[in-house]
């Protein structure tokens, strides 16, 4: 009965955080092509992408706890649990990069990723669920529930595919408006923004990869991974 809640409840704060962001947020945009954006043009930004994710990932487990399988190695794996573990695999380690990505630029200089004119029209817990919670959620999600990672090759695909989509529509916006959407992106050169996007999607990987080991050091019971 715990996990149905956990899932339930997670998928509700993540909306929640959406519903309240379209409805009572209105950001300083002052460009006609940004306004023109899905939500409210939000969806220019990776934190909404992340918790767009989180939700979808929460709602399919919740349904797995109702209509799927828990059971570490089911021998017939239903296929909402198929999609749940692949989303998983996904979803893990974006949501850690955008919590380390954050706060560590928050930390070195909050200009250039949150600037006060953004900051204020957040409320201080709805910074911490876009932000810390996702983080916070994978974690007990990892510890709480077993789940099959798909091959090495399919998850690494999967990721880098969400990763490059992402950066393709930040770099469309960028083009059509001259603006950038993360102010970090002002005080680079290019050659530096192709090292912060390569970096980027090193960690992004490389977080992939620590999740699979950690899930299999967690459930040693599952099958072994294959790397193809």
């Amino acid at each position: 009965m715990l996990l149905p809640i956990f899932h339930l409840s997670a998928a509700a704060i993540d909306s929640y955080v959406i519903w309240y962001d379209q409805n009572y947020v209105e950001l300083p945009v002052h460009n006609e092509l940004l306004k023109d954006l899905p939500l409210k043009s939000r969806t220019m930004f990776l934190t909404i992408w992340c918790l767009i994710m989180q939700i979808a990932y929460h709602t399919i487990a919740f349904l797995n706890d109702i209509i799927g399988s828990n059971d570490p190695s089911p021998k017939k794996k239903p296929l909402i649990r198929l999609i749940k573990d692949t989303l998983f695999s996904l979803a893990f380690p974006i949501a850690i990069y955008v919590s380390v990505a954050f706060w560590s630029i928050y930390t070195v200089d909050k200009d250039l990723i949150f600037p006060d004119v953004i900051e204020k029209l957040y409320p201080t817990w709805m910074n911490h669920v876009m932000h810390t919670m996702v983080t916070i959620f994978m974690f007990l999600e990892l510890i709480m529930t077993s789940r099959n990672y798909p091959s090495r090759a399919v998850g690494i695909s999967i990721t880098l595919a969400f990763s490059m989509s992402y950066i393709a529509w930040y770099l469309m916006i960028y083009f059509k408006t001259g603006v950038w959407v993360y102010p970090i992106f002002d005080t680079l050169n290019w050659p530096s923004r192709i090292v912060f996007i390569v970096i980027s999607n090193i960690v992004i990987l490389g977080v992939y990869v620590f999740s699979e080991k950690l899930n299999y050091l967690l459930s040693p019971s599952q099958p072994k991974l294959k790397k193809r």
